[in-house]
């Protein structure tokens, strides 16, 4: 007997992760505040993680995230690529976390400092992509002028950029540990 349930919860919090990003992202994103992508990841995270705890199917986080991207794309009027491929990168990496890893909070700590990661690794890529190499270069040289500027001349570009990649990791590993315990309690309420 097939249970269609599972899906259905994945097009239905699929379909609440996009009408979030609609909304809160982008009264967020147009309000200039910083960190708001990590504030969306950690909102795209807490919706993936809760899906697949109260249905542990392979394959749930992927319908999600192709719901969602189906919801900003008719949402926004058009293919952005940016939040558009960070979406479905999201939904593959806490699929792939959740799917390679012992399942548990171990697991959701792991798909978190993955989906944290993402931003910056992605925003390097775009700008690869677009402006080409000569921006990366220019980036990395502005970045050890600015780190001399404060003080910090002995510390390379690549120890910084290290440091801030330990942070992320941490702070996803954070979110998507307390994202698990929140799903728990709403799978025990069903």
């Amino acid at each position: 007997m097939n249970d269609a349930r599972a899906w259905t919860r994945a097009a239905l919090i699929g379909g609440l992760w996009g009408a979030l990003e609609l909304s809160v992202g982008s009264v967020l994103h147009l309000s200039r505040l910083p960190l708001t992508g990590l504030v969306m990841a950690a909102v795209g995270l807490a919706c993936l993680l809760t899906l697949r705890r109260i249905s542990p199917l392979p394959g749930v986080c992927l319908v999600a995230g192709a719901v969602a991207v189906v919801v900003k794309v008719f949402g926004i009027g058009g293919l952005y690529p940016g939040p558009l491929i960070g979406i479905a990168a999201e939904a593959l990496l806490v699929e792939l976390a959740l799917s390679l890893l012992p399942r548990g909070a171990a697991a959701a700590a792991a798909a978190g400092a993955l989906v944290f990661l993402w931003g910056p690794v992605q925003k390097l890529a775009m700008t690869r992509i677009v402006a080409g190499r000569d921006t990366i270069e220019a980036a990395v040289t502005l970045a050890g002028r600015a780190l001399a500027a404060v003080g910090l001349e002995g510390v390379g570009v690549g120890w910084a950029a290290g440091t801030i990649a330990a942070v992320l990791a941490t702070a996803g590993g954070a979110v998507g540990w307390a994202a698990w315990r929140l799903a728990g309690r709403v799978a025990g309420r069903l």
